[in-house]
Order: structure tokens, then sequence, then C-alpha cells
């Protein structure tokens, strides 16, 4: 007997490509911009390096499970 996770993708696999390279680069830009260190704080990020990588490391997880029936193909 085979147990599964019960996901089931809600749009085509093209947009989970979209998706998923719209969080690969929140990832890449947070790990950047965590980097810098900002000594003047006037120029402070609206939002922290560490909320990109959450929100990025999200919404990857959701672009890589729209592809799952493009991965299932290779």
């Amino acid at each position: 007997m085979k147990k599964s996770l019960r996901i089931d993708i809600m749009m085509s696999w093209e947009y989970g490509l979209i998706i998923f390279l719209i969080g690969i680069s929140l990832i890449i830009y947070g790990v950047i911009q965590g980097k810098k260190k900002n000594e003047d704080f006037t120029k402070t990020p609206f939002i922290k390096p560490t909320t990109k990588l959450v929100f990025g490391t999200f919404i990857t997880i959701f672009g890589l499970i729209q592809l799952l029936p493009l991965i299932r193909l290779l």
C-alpha cells in the first residue's frame, strides 16, 4: 500500500515555474541584503532580509508543489 500526502496542484506548471523563480529571487535578494551593514538608520530597508527569506522559502515550496506534474514526467 502506498501512502501519499494528497497534495494537489491549483494551477498549471507554467505559473508554478514563475512562482518558483520569484521565490528564488526573493531568497537571493534577502541574502544579499542581509550581508550589507547599514550604518545609517535613515537608509534601513522597509522589509527586513529575514522576512524576505521566509516568504521566499514559502513561495518556493508552493511553486515546487505546482511543478509536481512536470517533475513526474522526468
